[in-house]
């Protein structure tokens, strides 16, 4: 860069500081400080070079120096910008101080991609107002509008500057009027710049010495990949890529595109496509080969083409955004499945999450609170602008909701979000309500890039998000919490989970979002004034029970101890709002229940080092509602896990295969505590230790008739519950199978406890795969029954209907990516490898039945685990 002019500078407009007048402000030389930037959305650390700084300028206009950029140029993307900020000095009680008095940040490359040449007319914002009065404190405005280099409102004055520039640059042919027009064009500037009473700096920009005059875009190479990565599209932009799109997918030859039929070659090489598993893009050659298509796919292969024509689409060309947009208005409809997988980081454009959100409409209350906490997480890759740009309702302190007529009050405590709830028991600190610095930053940069283009294009597609798709996804969560009590319940806790979240860049974000749903409650009518209230009691109820156990486990007595202190202490007066409420209140864990207490006579703690403690919740009618608090372990793998078990359940019934699952009910309300469902059964270890498997089946099931001597419906569910589990827990990859994490009811129901390791993970050495011992066996009569060989034949075709679901599974766990899963020790990407692997996505079905043999066989022979087992039983009688 080479000189820079500063004009319309008034050094009394500055000298106001913090509100009050400053004489010696802006009394020292002005200098201008600059540095290179990168404008993307939801990243933090703006700037990328350090602060450099003029010479001190001697008449308070000119800084006649050559200004070289810290950046070489191949080291530039199209986001870089430079950052302007005049400087000065100002003296107080405390002596002197540097002063920021303007700035402004302007992009290096013009909306070509070419360098910037010529002068510009850079108009500098004053600062003070703006509260910035560090360099540090630049990285709030450095990307806002208002902040822009850019003279707002003066078209005259850009119109002219811009003329001038393409002057310098040859762009224009030279005419005989052009050297008597030059200077009243000059004149007219000076004016404009003038009697706008704004601050300016004019700067000169070119590329360098030796070549001032370099027209030419930059151009982002590739860089050298394996041949499977570097056969993908490129990221970045690309001449060469624009022009070709541009010839072939322009609207001229979309009324070809949807005359093509596929040959046979082309659809099997179509199929192979649809067939790949989500959350992999689309090399180069099969996006074009999508897009040709794209009116036969959306015609033959509607749910399974959706999420690769909208991979194939480059969303930073407006023509095709127009062309998407079209089409996706004709699409047929498909199940909410095929939908989920538009909510994940893969597709950040609004355009297609808002088309997604649309399709979810159709969705009915009990299928979306099956994946309500994919929903919840899927926040983390939407617009947090959209999100933010919606203010929660403000809400005031609480009243008594019973006898009045009038609008409640809530309490101060909902304004923003709490610290965690254990935050009386150890320190935290409070979340922020207000928009985080940082956004998601596991979005790829590139797909940023990408989308940047897009946001500023004014195309058909922003009046089809006005008319058609208005609903972010916050929104529409929001809403549907409006319409269903268990919605709201689990959705004011899941949001709640998150907002406590520490060091989370987006706690922030959701803490808004639980403003919003709090507020839509408090604006609703009675009913939903009543929601808001029971969600305030219920976190108030898990804040009492955390207090209390707290107090139990500081007690340095053995387990009979502290169960004794745990009846105590509910018993007594202080706790006296648990052990008998004043109303009845809805059980977080379990919304459609009503509770009026706890009995402190039947209250526990188990063996467990953590002393996880058993309440009974006492029922309106005299019943017992039996769960399990555990506070010090996390419980989100276990809700993800138990999640994805009632969905297995759920699919399984559809297609008439019911197994006689138990997924028990889990909710975390914190990092480190939450709720458990518990069953009433008996572990394998305590069976094993007294007798046999089938000698208990017998024992509360025992029939005259039958060969093994058990009741025939309680020997089918055995069986069945253990096929299911035997391919869940395959498929999932939980460890730390032991016997003692394997229950049985009396009905013959087995279960699995405790996921706190999945995907392959487990604490113990050469762990099989699947959890299968000949005392489970043995208790259908043995290997070579009738018994048996049903269970082989239930638990292959279990596998083989979950497998074609594999999907499914796969996109709900993309999803829950950003969820800190501290245990599984595996990123996204390893996580659903593991997942592709178990659900054998790239063979074929017999392969697939023949893997998963060979690993129930390898659980029959093996030794290791009968070893470790016996470990573990030694270990626990240990245990005080």
């Amino acid at each position: 860069m080479g000189r820079m002019n500063l004009s319309g500078f008034h050094p009394e407009k500055y000298k106001t500081i913090k509100g009050q007048y400053m004489p010696l402000a802006c009394y020292g030389e002005l200098q201008i400080s600059y540095c290179i930037t990168k404008n993307i959305p939801h990243l933090n650390c703006c700037v990328v070079s350090p602060w450099c700084q003029t010479r001190h300028s001697l008449d308070d206009r000119t800084f006649n120096e050559t200004v070289e950029l810290s950046l070489p140029y191949n080291a530039l993307y199209d986001y870089n910008g430079i950052c302007f900020v005049l400087t000065s000095t100002f003296t107080d009680e405390k002596g002197a101080h540097e002063q920021l008095i303007a700035g402004a940040n302007m992009r290096l490359f013009n909306s070509k991609k070419i360098f910037r040449h010529g002068i510009y007319e850079i108009e500098l914002h004053p600062l003070e107002p703006m509260g910035i009065r560090r360099f540090e404190d630049l990285e709030k405005v450095i990307r806002k509008s208002e902040f822009d280099a850019k003279p707002a409102g003066m078209d005259l004055l850009n119109k002219l500057l811009k003329t001038s520039r393409k002057h310098i640059r040859n762009e224009l042919f030279e005419t005989p009027l052009d050297r008597h027009t030059r200077s009243d064009a000059e004149r007219a500037i000076e004016e404009a710049k003038r009697d706008s009473d704004r601050l300016f700096l004019s700067v000169e920009f070119q590329f360098s010495r030796g070549h001032p005059n370099l027209n030419a875009p930059v151009i982002f190479e590739r860089r050298e990949m394996d041949p499977l990565v570097s056969d993908a599209r490129s990221e970045r932009w690309n001449p060469v890529d624009e022009k070709y799109f541009k010839m072939t997918r322009s609207l001229r030859i979309a009324d070809v595109d949807r005359k093509r039929k596929p040959n046979k070659e082309t659809l099997d090489r179509l199929k192979e496509i649809l067939e790949q598993p989500p959350a992999r893009d689309l090399l180069e050659f099969e996006g074009d080969l999508v897009w040709q298509y794209r009116f036969y796919l959306a015609e033959k292969f509607p749910e399974i083409a959706l999420a690769k024509f909208l991979l194939a689409v480059r969303w930073e060309y407006s023509e095709q955004v127009d062309q998407a947009v079209e089409l996706l208005h004709q699409w047929p409809i498909v199940d909410t499945d095929y939908v989920l997988e538009l909510l994940n980081r893969q597709f950040i454009h609004p355009c297609v999450r808002r088309f997604a959100v649309v399709r979810l409409e159709t969705a009915k209350d009990e299928e979306l609170l099956l994946y309500l906490y994919q929903l919840v997480q899927a926040l983390h890759y939407e617009n947090w602008h959209d999100i933010f740009s919606t203010q929660a309702v403000e809400i005031e302190s609480l009243v008594a909701l019973e006898g009045q007529h009038s609008r409640p009050q809530a309490p101060e405590e909902l304004q923003r979000t709490e610290r965690p709830l254990s935050s009386e028991l150890h320190a935290g600190s409070t979340s922020s309500s207000r928009p985080p610095e940082i956004g998601d930053t596991s979005v790829i940069l590139s797909s940023v890039q990408q989308l940047q283009p897009v946001i500023e294009h004014k195309g058909r597609w922003i009046e089809a998000l006005k008319t058609d798709w208005k609903e972010d996804l916050a929104t529409f969560l929001l809403r549907r919490a409006q319409s269903s009590w268990p919605i709201a319940n689990y959705l004011y806790w899941f949001l709640r989970l998150e907002a406590n979240k520490p060091n989370s860049p987006s706690n922030g974000m959701y803490t808004h979002v639980l403003d919003r749903l709090q507020g839509v409650l408090y604006a609703g009518d009675e009913v939903r004034q009543a929601w808001l209230k029971e969600l305030i009691r219920q976190t108030k109820f898990v804040k009492d029970i955390l207090r209390l156990l707290q107090s139990v486990c500081d007690d340095s007595g053995n387990r009979p101890r502290k169960i004794e202190i745990l009846r105590a202490t509910l018993s007594s007066e202080a706790y006296a709002n648990l052990a008998r409420l004043d109303e009845p209140l809805a059980l977080p864990l379990d919304p459609g229940v009503k509770i009026i207490g706890i009995d402190p006579s039947s209250s526990s703690l188990f063996k467990s080092a953590r002393r996880p403690a058993l309440l009974p919740f006492i029922l309106p009618d005299g019943g017992r509602y039996k769960v399990i608090f555990k506070h010090g372990d996390d419980l989100r793998r276990d809700q993800l896990v138990l999640q994805m078990i009632e969905l297995m359940d759920v699919i399984l019934r559809k297609e008439n295969f019911d197994l006689r699952l138990t997924p028990y009910k889990v909710l975390a309300t914190g990092d480190s505590h939450g709720f458990v469902q518990f069953i009433e059964s008996t572990s394998l270890q305590d069976l094993l230790q007294q007798g046999t498997v089938l000698g208990f089946l017998q024992q509360n099931a025992p029939s005259a008739t039958d060969p093994l001597g058990v009741q025939k419906e309680v020997m089918e569910t055995y069986i069945r519950s253990c096929a299911g589990y035997c391919v869940i827990t395959y498929l999932l990859g939980v460890g730390d199978r032991h016997m003692e994490n394997l229950l049985l009811t009396n009905d013959g129901r087995l279960f699995h406890i405790d996921f706190s390791f999945i995907f392959g993970n487990d604490p113990k050495p050469m762990a099989t795969e699947v959890r299968l011992t000949r005392s489970m066996i043995e208790a259908m009569g043995g290997a070579n029954t009738s018994q048996f060989s049903e269970f082989w034949k239930i638990t292959f075709t279990a596998f083989l209907v979950l497998r074609r679901h594999a999907n499914l599974f796969l996109t709900l766990f993309s999803l829950v990516s950003n969820m800190d899963v501290r245990s599984t020790s595996r990123d996204q990407s390893s996580a659903c490898e593991f997942l592709k692997e178990r659900f054998c996505i790239n063979q074929t079905e017999e392969r697939a039945v023949n893997r998963l043999a060979s690993r129930m066989t390898e659980s029959i022979k093996a030794i290791v685990p009968d070893i470790m087992e016996r470990i573990h039983v030694l270990l626990q009688y240990m245990r005080p």
